[in-house]
């Protein structure tokens, strides 16, 4: 364990072909959007795709929606795209 109480190692994860450093064991549907774009909007016309993979073994790939979370890994990679309703 080390000095800064974090209970999960530093994984490097690809956003939008982006290197990005991520030392928590989860990520959230909003964390990957503002590692994407910098922030996230909560106007109710503006959606976010967001896909993974290399994931887990049992969460390979998939998509995260609003309020859900996935484990990270080492490499894994997350392609969020934004678009509005029209």
């Amino acid at each position: 364990m080390d000095n800064h109480g974090q209970d999960h190692k530093e994984v490097t994860i690809i956003v939008n072909t982006r290197e990005k450093t991520w030392d928590k064991k989860q990520i959230s549907y909003q964390e990957v959007v503002i590692l994407a774009f910098g922030s996230y909007s909560n106007d109710e016309n503006v959606v976010y795709t967001v896909t993974y993979s290399r994931g887990e073994k049992s969460h390979h790939e998939g998509s995260l929606v609003k309020g859900e979370s996935v484990n990270v890994k080492d490499g894994m990679i997350f392609n969020v795209s934004q678009s509005n309703k029209s």
